[in-house]
Parts: C-alpha cells; sequence; structure tokens
C-alpha cells in the first residue's frame, strides 16, 4: 500500500512538473516574442521622430515664407539622380524587419507656373511633394536662378512597386538634381547620399541608414554620404539566450562606425558627412563652393 501510495505521489508530482515546465517554456517564447514586437516598434519610432523633426522645420519654414511676383526667366533641364530608402518587410505574425532600397528620381525643368509634380514608376508610396517644394527653393538660393515661372517633374523609378517608410530622406537628392538640371552639371552615379533637405540648406538626419547604406553598396555605390553625426549609428543587436529548450532573444542598441561595418560585409565603400548642400554639390556634381 505504501509503494502504491508512494508511486501515485510521484507520478503526480512528475505530471505537477510537466505542466509548470510546459508554463515556463510557454511564457518565455511569449516574452522572446515581446521583445521582438517591442525593437520592432523601436525602430518604426525612430522613423516616425525622424519625420516629425523634419514636418516641423518644414511648418516653421512655411510660417514665414513671403511670396514675390518677380519675373522669371525660361529655365528647361533634365537630370537624374540615385535614391535609397527602407521598406518594411513582414516575414511572419511576430517579424518585421527594414532593407534598404535603391530607385532612380529623374527631375525635368520645364516652363509653367511654379508647379511640382510627382510620377512613380510603378506605383510607389513615397513621400516627396513636400520635401520638392523645399529642394527648389534651395536650388534657387544655391544656382541664383528664379524657378517660379517653371514647372518641376519628379519621376521615382524602381524596379518593382514598394512601400517605403522615409519619403522626405530623398530631399537632398532631390536637391542636387534640380541644381544639375538647371546648371547642366552631371551628377555623380556613383555618389549616394540620404538626408532631408532644410529650407537653410543644411542636411538633415534620418532613419536606416544601415540599411540604405547597404542597398547602394550592393548598386554599385563608392561613396555615400550621410547627414552629420550619422557616420556612426546605433544598431539594434540581437543577444540570445536558451533556457532549457527555449531560445530568448532580446535586443540591445549598439555604436558602430558605418564605414567599417560595410567593410565587413565586404564592401569597399567611403562614408563621409555632409553639413549642407554645398557639401552635398562638392561630392555629387565637382562643385567647388
Amino acid at each position: 500500500m505504501m509503494n502504491t501510495a508512494s508511486t501515485s505521489i510521484i507520478i503526480a508530482l512528475n505530471q505537477k512538473n510537466q505542466t509548470i515546465s510546459r508554463m515556463l517554456e510557454e511564457a518565455y517564447t511569449q516574452l522572446s516574442q515581446a521583445n521582438t514586437i517591442i525593437a520592432q516598434l523601436s525602430t518604426q519610432l525612430n522613423y516616425t521622430i525622424q519625420q516629425l523633426e523634419y514636418y516641423k522645420r518644414q511648418l516653421e519654414y512655411y510660417a514665414t515664407i513671403t511670396h514675390s511676383g518677380n519675373f522669371s526667366e525660361t529655365i528647361t533641364g533634365s537630370s537624374e539622380v540615385n535614391i535609397v530608402a527602407v521598406r518594411e518587410v513582414r516575414g511572419d505574425l511576430f517579424t518585421v524587419y527594414y532593407e534598404g532600397v535603391t530607385m532612380k528620381a529623374k527631375v525635368e525643368v520645364t516652363p509653367g507656373n511654379g508647379r511640382i509634380l510627382v510620377n512613380t514608376q510603378p506605383n510607389i508610396g513615397i513621400d516627396l511633394q513636400s520635401s520638392i517644394r523645399i529642394a527648389a527653393t534651395v536650388a534657387e538660393k544655391y544656382t541664383g536662378v528664379s524657378l517660379k515661372g517653371t514647372d518641376i517633374i519628379v519621376s521615382v523609378i524602381a524596379d518593382q512597386a514598394v512601400q517605403v517608410v522615409d519619403g522626405p530622406s530623398a530631399g537632398a537628392a532631390i536637391t542636387i538634381a534640380i541644381i544639375s538640371a538647371v546648371t547642366g552639371l552631371k551628377v555623380n552615379n556613383t555618389v549616394y547620399i540620404t538626408g532631408t533637405i532644410n529650407p537653410d540648406g543644411s542636411v538633415g538626419s534620418v532613419g536606416g541608414v544601415l540599411e540604405k547604406a547597404i542597398a547602394a553598396a550592393k548598386s554599385g555605390c563608392k561613396l555615400f554620404l550621410v547627414p552629420k553625426g550619422q557616420s556612426n549609428i546605433p544598431i539594434l543587436k540581437p543577444i540570445e539566450k536558451t533556457i532549457g529548450n527555449v531560445k530568448i532573444i532580446t535586443y540591445q542598441y549598439t555604436i558602430i562606425n558605418l564605414e567599417s561595418h560595410l567593410k565587413n560585409y565586404g564592401f569597399q565603400v567611403k562614408v563621409v558627412e555632409v553639413e549642407n548642400i554645398n557639401d552635398v554639390a562638392r561630392y555629387m556634381l565637382g562643385e567647388k563652393t
């Protein structure tokens, strides 16, 4: 009787231990999934903050801008520039990651009424309208040529339909393309840039720098221009721990040097920080200003 009772107790304890073990495994799995989601939300928040800062600067600019009816000469020209962006890729229910994409932006300047026209091929989700307006103003200041009597047509050309998440980061590149179209200076297609353009001609910070740099390097980039302070960037580094049969992944921010990181991927790309459109023109147009 004692043996039977002991056996029953042992079986009951084993079942209880198995139940507790399963509960712990489920809890660890849920914790790992939660950490992954938190990391994804952190990345999305970073992009959103960068965009809000950009739009804040635009709002401040438009609050002070005044319009004049000055006559402007007729300007005609076209140019093409490489642009980089970041797209969101969904793996499964709990996995979202980001990767860089490269596209072409063709700028045409024609006689018109000061309109900004954006065309995408194929259908691309990218917000360029507001940043092109700023780009045109900066290009006017840089070249000394009024564009009030012209239309600016920007065609964004990609190999595939893609939904990108940081449209304003092409602002600096579009500015260079407009300057090129107005002056006839040719854009160096081995030089890529990511950065917003501000009304004073400064280049603003952006998100997704690493993803964009890798995409540019794969497309033949030799020189990658980034906003001041973004040649060393924070990334989320995954840290794996195994408890029993469960793998837990947490994420920790660490600072990396972009140029060195690209070399680790096998890319020989020089990374240079730029502060304003004069810096950018020097590298992309050969302008010594």
